[in-house]
């Protein structure tokens, strides 16, 4: 387990980075990193932002180290250093209703909430190659559902921290800042296949977990 600031500590890294490498190799698009919360440390909102913090350090780490392997390519020495804004003070969070958070661990569609996580999973931009079906795929699911705390639903608390967001051209002066991303990581999912950003605090488990994804072809 590795320490970090705010009372929290990444929690089973092996585990994630064997399913991580499982969920790349059948093309799934989801980022995501589980922390355990130290005794006494109060789950409120500012916990859901370290652990959002945490992720942005750790999708900064592998987009630094894909990058030192493509620079070793003689076109591509030149290639600036890729920078992942993230401002977390313009992040808005909303909770998700237990019927919402219910519907996205069975793995279906939420008509009401746009496109169910599940679907998400299976279906990005450049579709996935799930090696045994459709029974591989949700085995897989339910595997990085468990792994981030969503089976614990009952008191499981899910906030959504881009909620009704605007691609950058369709936002004007007049938009709500809540309305406009707090980070170009999402440009990509905003063209069209659409953004993920959600934190995860289960209090069976003492941890919180961040997802997210952003795609486009």
């Amino acid at each position: 387990m590795t320490e970090h600031a705010f009372g929290l500590s990444v929690a089973q890294p092996q585990r994630s980075a064997a399913l991580r490498e499982r969920m790349n190799e059948a093309g799934c698009v989801f980022e995501f990193v589980v922390s355990e919360v130290a005794p006494g440390v109060s789950p409120d909102e500012s916990l859901h932002r370290h652990a959002l913090r945490l992720l942005h350090e750790q999708i900064m780490t592998m987009a630094m180290a894909w990058h030192q392997q493509l620079i070793r390519q003689p076109q591509h020495r030149d290639r600036a250093i890729p920078i992942v804004t993230w401002d977390l003070d313009q992040a808005k969070a909303v909770q998700l209703e237990k019927r919402w958070v219910r519907s996205l661990v069975r793995g279906g569609p939420v008509e009401e909430e746009g496109r169910g996580l599940y679907q998400a999973f299976c279906d990005p931009p450049y579709g996935t190659r799930f090696s045994g079906g459709e029974e591989h795929a949700q085995a897989l699911f339910q595997e990085w559902m468990d792994l981030l705390g969503f089976c614990e639903q009952d008191d499981i608390v899910v906030l959504n921290w881009v909620d009704g967001c605007l691609a950058d051209l369709q936002a004007s002066v007049d938009s709500p800042a809540d309305r406009v991303p707090w980070s170009d990581y999402f440009d990509a999912g905003l063209e069209w296949w659409g953004i993920w950003c959600l934190t995860v605090w289960s209090p069976e488990r003492r941890t919180v977990s961040a997802l997210v994804a952003s795609a486009t072809d």
